[in-house]
């Protein structure tokens, strides 16, 4: 079965997870980290060159 997670503003599938069983295929809602920065949701911090979000 597939997993697909559809961010609710933007629409856009922000992540998909395979999972052994059924066939088929499930949409999940969620937030994308893009949509959920704009909103003030992620704070980005910096650590050894990498962006990390809390």
């Amino acid at each position: 079965m597939t997993i697909y997670y559809i961010c609710e503003y933007c629409e856009q599938v922000f992540s998909t997870v395979e999972t052994e069983g059924q066939e088929g295929s499930v949409e999940v809602k969620g937030i994308c980290e893009e949509c959920a920065m704009e909103m003030g949701l992620l704070e980005p911090t910096s650590m050894g060159g990498k962006q990390y979000f809390n």
